[in-house]
């Protein structure tokens, strides 16, 4: 029997292998069809419910569950309560909430590296960056947003669909030009993706927020201000998870012309340019005939004045790391690179459809401490890879572009924290691939058939099962550590739920919801003289707004700065707006969108109140969640879909081949671990061991 008290550990090495938006129930249909193996295999090697079920906090998004997973504690005690956090007196200004110094919690990483544990944390998005212990043993990898490792300080661009034709008269640049790769046409007829979200970049407060982050030395090298730190989003028609699907990125549009002026042109190449950094930086290239007279290669130079190109891609075959120099926003040239593909080059030379991936800093190791790390790593393994954001119901973007880049990064992930357990002594891994999540993301609505569906949903269901492939693939890698002494829990923060019904205008993470709200009567537009709506919060008459993922604000007096509703009659108006949620159809439906909706106060039963916290917590029905963020952790959906974490763990120290009765809870996953290493359990957590998968009692 183990006494709690006692220092030994019942397993020397662990690592957490965290999959973001990993789905258990998905999962499950996928091990039982046979096509995840390593799962399967770690299942049976170890301890999960048969449902694969971890029994989510809330709310089920990104920064919060990664931080309630490191400490052991829910998001009104860590203090990361969302993807963003309100700027105290701003209702419609919200700041990213990945950095440590908003963690109020002990992660468990300080405790292992205090207590003597070489450990590392790598991509780690939930209170990890920067490091908030001076332990030697405490090794730590970026952290500072989710998607790609490195996404905020390695990535020097965004990725581009490239058209180039010979009845295109100029070329153009279009930002968030593209939905698919299957583009034709004069960049004249080309216009930018419908954004519903409005952003004031020069809005004076961001100026001030981003001097005040740089003079704490938050700011990275190449830093935007606004967009990876502070935001003041509104949503007046739909929301940011709603569109990711239909996601947009950039265009590129160029001419194909007779090669002229190259230093080696070889005979009979054709040429047009690529665009990148919003239009600013142009790359030339080359269509080349193969022997047979047909044009089938793409080589891009650097410039003209180049003898020999940067890289030669041929047709249809995904090239990673090619080569690059571009200019950092900073100033100054840099070493990148990106991943490629020539979708499609006629055989005449008169077409070239092709996909170009974000560029990443090769020589940037700002987010990594101690930086031995990144060289090491980056020696090796090369840079972090860039992942993508293409979607739009294109499978050649999604499946050949998006998907490549993503078994990609995995591999050089799995490569990166093999070799540190292996060659660097670490003992403990906290480890995040953000995978499943932003891959998932880009197809998740349309596995249900909806009214602008391209593709059913069995073709759809497809590109989901390929994003669970690669990543049991990932998991599989891992498995071998099992006999080397190591203890794997395979978890995630939330999954991704594909809903039955249309997204309902609220819980969008990014900023604030006018939707419901306004049809509510309370959050309230100005108007032009013409009597019609402006795009813009008539604050003098709005009693509340809803922003982020789950709250509601009233729009008090004495506390916040365009206050008009007094302290003496917010009790009864957050009742009303509560009542008004309740009673809210779907128009189309009939039915209400609104599960749950709790006074601060109420909201403690969740973990999700506190000063922290709006006025008013509430969640959606399942079936009017889109994605992940807005609704109860047990929400389920359609084509096997939920929002539910997954926890599996085996190795030293776990039953094998055990069915675990009850739930875990996400807050049980650090004390979990603290106890399987013997090392103290947080100071701030509020979850318990999971004592009934342990080999011995406790």
């Amino acid at each position: 029997m183990i006494n709690l008290l006692r220092n030994k550990g019942l397993t020397d090495k662990v690592i957490i292998l965290g999959l973001d938006g990993m789905d258990p129930r998905f999962s499950k249909a996928m091990v039982d069809e046979g096509k995840m193996r390593n799962l399967k295999k770690l299942i049976e090697m170890g301890s999960a419910r048969e449902d694969l079920v971890l029994l989510g906090a809330m709310p089920t998004i990104t920064p919060p569950m990664w931080a309630t997973l490191a400490t052991g504690c829910y998001p009104m005690t860590h203090g990361i309560i969302d993807y963003n956090i309100q700027v105290p007196g701003e209702l419609d200004l919200t700041q990213e909430a990945f950095m440590s110094k908003f963690l109020k919690a002990e992660p468990l990483w300080n405790c292992t590296a205090e207590a003597g544990k070489k450990t590392l944390v790598f991509h780690w998005p939930g209170g990890a960056w920067p490091p908030t212990s001076d332990s030697e043993n405490l090794l730590v990898v970026d952290g500072t947003s989710p998607g790609a490792m490195g996404n905020t300080t390695h990535k020097v661009d965004e990725e581009v669909m490239v058209i180039a034709t010979t009845k295109t008269e100029k070329a153009g640049f279009v930002p968030y030009g593209a939905t698919s790769s299957r583009i034709d046409g004069d960049v004249t007829q080309m216009r930018p993706a419908k954004r519903d979200m409005v952003m004031d970049m020069k809005d004076p407060r961001i100026k001030e927020f981003y001097e005040n982050e740089y003079k704490q030395g938050l700011v990275f090298q190449d830093y935007e201000p606004g967009i990876h730190s502070i935001r003041n989003g509104i949503f007046y028609e739909g929301s940011n998870m709603d569109h990711l699907a239909d996601w947009a990125i950039h265009l590129s549009m160029s001419p194909i012309q007779d090669a002229e002026g190259w230093a080696n042109a070889p005979e009979g190449a054709k040429e047009f340019v690529i665009k990148y950094t919003w239009g600013k930086v142009e790359k030339p290239a080359l269509i080349l005939k193969n022997e047979n007279g047909e044009y089938d290669k793409i080589a891009v130079y650097l410039s003209k004045d180049q003898a020999e190109p940067l890289y030669v891609l041929d047709e249809d075959v995904y090239t990673p790391n090619c080569p690059d120099i571009m200019p950092t926003k900073k100033g100054g040239m840099v070493k990148v690179v990106r991943n490629m593909r020539a979708l499609e080059i006629a055989k005449d030379g008169s077409y070239v459809r092709l996909w170009a991936g974000c560029a990443v800093n090769c020589e940037n190791s700002d987010c990594w401490y101690p930086r031995w790390i990144f060289d090491k790593v980056n020696e090796r393994f090369g840079p972090p890879p860039a992942t993508s954001m293409a979607a739009g119901q294109d499978p050649d973007l999604i499946l050949k572009c998006s998907q490549e880049q993503w078994a990609q990064a995995a591999e050089w992930q799995a490569k990166a924290i093999q070799y540190m357990m292996d060659e660097e002594g670490v003992e403990v891994v906290f480890s995040h691939f953000h995978g499943p999540d932003l891959s998932g993301h880009a197809y998740m609505k349309y596995l249900k058939n909806r009214e602008n569906s391209v593709y059913d949903e069995s073709i759809v269901r497809t590109w989901h099962e390929q994003t669970y492939k690669w990543s049991d693939d990932y998991i599989g890698s891992f498995i071998p550590y099992i006999e080397k002494g190591w203890t794997i829990i395979v978890t995630s923060d939330h999954a991704l739920i594909c809903p039955e019904h249309d997204h309902q205008e609220m819980g969008d993470n990014a900023g604030v919801n006018i939707g419901v709200m306004k049809r509510l009567g309370y959050t309230v537009l100005k108007k032009d003289q013409f009597g019609r709506e402006m795009q813009e919060i008539d604050w003098e008459k709005t009693r509340a707004v809803q922003t982020r993922a789950n709250t509601i604000y009233v729009n008090l007096k004495g506390r916040d700065k365009h206050g008009i509703v007094d302290p003496a009659d917010k009790y009864e108006l957050e009742e009303q707006i509560i009542t008004d949620l309740y009673g809210y159809k779907d128009p189309v439906t009939g039915k209400r969108i609104v599960a749950l909706a709790l006074h601060n106060k109420d909201a403690v039963l969740l973990g999700m109140g506190g000063e922290l916290a709006g006025d008013i917590v509430f969640m959606l029905h399942e079936s009017y969640n889109f994605d992940h963020g807005e609704s109860m952790s047990t929400a389920c959906g359609h084509n096997d879909t939920s929002v539910s974490p997954i926890f599996v763990a085996a190795g030293p120290g776990i039953k094998e081949n055990y069915t675990i009765d009850g739930y875990i809870r996400e807050v049980d996953v650090a004390p979990t671990a603290a106890v399987l290493l013997g090392v103290k359990i947080p100071k701030n957590c509020e979850g318990a061991p999971a004592y009934q998968i342990f080999t011995e009692e406790m």
